[in-house]
């Protein structure tokens, strides 16, 4: 049976970094996602240019695509497995995978605002407004039939654990 957990949340509340560091410890399918940008250290994505993105879409390569920041992001449809799929979206993307499969779970990461401005701020990839504009974004509500919402300003071994036991709890 196909479980899909849905991880969401802002630019910088260290997603990848958590995903990373559970990669190990849970028996879990993690998806890897399309991305018309070059994947930082903390990321692990295919990369594809953009004509090509527009022609697996076209063709329906994908069960879900998006676009966020300028870029094109997207869930092959045969990346998709038996058992549980861990999949790092845009919360717009919530909507195409509970319409697809029957057991979704939306988890949202989160932090407090003010640590958020410090990470967004010292990745040093935006300026000061893109970094206002993504903390706004922040705050908006997140519409899925089945949150729950992980916060992870603790250190990374303690938050390490406790989501690996949120994920056990539904799985």
């Amino acid at each position: 049976m196909v479980k899909i957990v849905l991880i969401v949340g802002a630019s910088g509340v260290g997603k990848d970094t958590l995903l990373k560091a559970i990669k190990n410890d849970i028996d879990a399918n993690f998806i890897t996602r399309y991305i018309t940008r070059v994947p930082d250290v903390n990321e692990s994505n295919y990369y594809i240019g953009k004509d090509d993105f527009d022609y697996l879409i076209k063709s329906g390569f994908f069960v879900s695509s998006w676009e966020a920041h300028g870029n094109i992001y997207g869930i092959s449809q045969h990346s998709i497995k038996d058992g549980l799929n861990i999949i790092s979206i845009s919360r717009e993307a919530i909507k195409d995978f509970e319409k697809t499969f029957e057991d979704v779970t939306t988890i949202e990461i989160g932090i407090p605002k003010e640590l958020l401005y410090i990470r967004l701020k010292n990745r040093g990839r935006e300026d000061e407004e893109a970094i206002a504009k993504r903390i706004k974004r922040s705050e908006q509500k997140i519409d899925a039939k089945n949150l729950i919402y992980f916060d992870n300003s603790k250190p990374i071994e303690q938050s390490k654990e406790e989501f690996i036991s949120l994920l056990y709890s539904i799985k």
